[in-house]
């Protein structure tokens, strides 16, 4: 409790400065004596903050950023509280899929905030450059992979730095999609999800094609995520896989000319894009668990605040009132820039989106393969590093086979 006696809520998560802040101005505008006080941490280390202090029972996390797949992990863990009395409120006031993405085992563990997906974005000056056709922005417009290679080659022969790049580079959220629409396999299976399954001809397939685009300098590399999307803002990049949130900064952009295509696919295959985003979910062991819970309701089921938390991400909230707004923000004065965004948007997200994989070894999944997806882009033996990974998974994932 702070000096003055109000109530202090700790909100730990991962995001850029400014994305809540007016949300929270918002809560303790309508909470008077509740006071909500942000933890930011950079996005590589939110997991590891939450193992270490909500599983040693720490009071001072009340609220904290969920990420969908790991609902599972956090929930058997004991680590989040059972919301599943506001099942309910929840259905009806978000859109998709979104409650089953914060559920498991039949119970609600977290309350969905945004969705996501992912598209092409382009430099139209570059491939004008280049003689290349700006793809278009329909659905039924989407070009394959081995089509954005040709092109992004062709535009780096005319001057562009790098032909092609990605937005969270080596991370699970981007390249599964790409999998899935090599028809490879997710890299978990059976029971639980809990067998590993990424030492097979599809996922070295696709891997080759990804050390390739690095190797050969047609992507960046020794670039992270993090500033991924100023290669492409700078004017140094000809295609750019990257999801929604990336369109509020492009558009304020002087001097870049940009447009929005839908995510590619592999020949022969099917399109395929991410889904899901954060939640919020109250630990289990808050020392303020009724104002801790008030808050992540607001910011997702009460339309003010969870429009207000798209201020700086600019991530569509699942929020059926606030996606609308959502929408509209996004759209005007944009231009050009994102002219048929909407129905690219929501086409995806009914049709395409591809879920992560729903398990309680998720976390060792994901940091496991995403080492194993930065070693190969970086040179290493593609079947070496699949066939590594494989025996680790296996050795990781038996604690939870074992129990069950």
């Amino acid at each position: 409790m702070a000096e003055d006696g109000s109530r202090i809520i700790r909100f730990l998560h991962s995001q850029p400065a400014g994305t809540f802040t007016q949300a929270i101005q918002l809560f303790e505008q309508r909470h008077p004596g509740v006071r909500v006080e942000e933890q930011p941490v950079p996005f590589n280390d939110l997991n590891a903050q939450v193992q270490a202090r909500v599983g040693s029972q720490d009071p001072s996390i009340d609220v904290f950023a969920a990420d969908p797949p790991r609902v599972p992990s956090q929930a058997s863990r004991g680590f989040l509280v059972d919301v599943s009395d506001d099942r309910q409120a929840i259905a009806q006031a978000v859109v998709g899929p979104a409650l089953d993405s914060v559920s498991w085992e039949g119970k609600v563990w977290a309350y969905p905030l945004w969705t996501s997906s992912s598209f092409l974005y382009y430099n139209r000056d570059l491939l004008a450059k280049a003689g290349v056709k700006a793809p278009g922005s329909a659905a039924a417009e989407r070009l394959t992979w081995e089509q954005v290679g040709e092109q992004a080659q062709a535009a780096q022969r005319a001057g562009a730095r790098y032909g092609l790049g990605f937005d969270q580079v080596d991370r699970y959220f981007q390249l599964q999609p790409m999998l899935a629409s090599a028809g490879a396999g997710d890299g978990l299976t059976g029971p639980g999800g809990l067998t590993p399954a990424v030492d097979n001809p599809g996922w070295k397939r696709v891997m080759d094609w990804y050390q390739g685009l690095h190797t050969s300098r047609l992507a960046p590399l020794g670039i992270g995520p993090e500033q991924m999307p100023d290669v492409f803002s700078s004017g140094q990049l000809a295609f750019f896989v990257g999801g929604p949130g990336r369109i509020g900064k492009f558009s304020g952009t002087k001097g870049l000319n940009f447009g929005v295509a839908p995510h590619p696919y592999f020949a022969g295959g099917k399109p395929a894009t991410p889904t899901d985003s954060w939640g919020v979910g109250v630990s289990a062991y808050s020392s303020h668990p009724q104002q801790a819970r008030a808050f992540a309701r607001f910011l997702s089921l009460d339309s003010a605040g969870a429009l207000a938390t798209t201020g700086k991400q600019t991530l569509p909230p699942v929020n059926k009132v606030a996606f609308d707004r959502y929408i509209e923000k996004t759209v005007s004065g944009a231009g050009e820039s994102v002219t048929g965004y909407e129905a690219l948007l929501t086409h995806e997200m009914d049709t395409t989106a591809h879920h992560r994989p729903r398990t309680v070894g998720y976390v060792d999944f994901e940091t496991t393969i995403n080492k194993t997806f930065s070693d190969i882009r970086n040179g290493a033996k593609v079947s070496e590093s699949l066939r590594d990974a494989q025996e680790q998974l296996d050795q990781q994932l038996q604690r939870y086979r074992d129990l069950g």
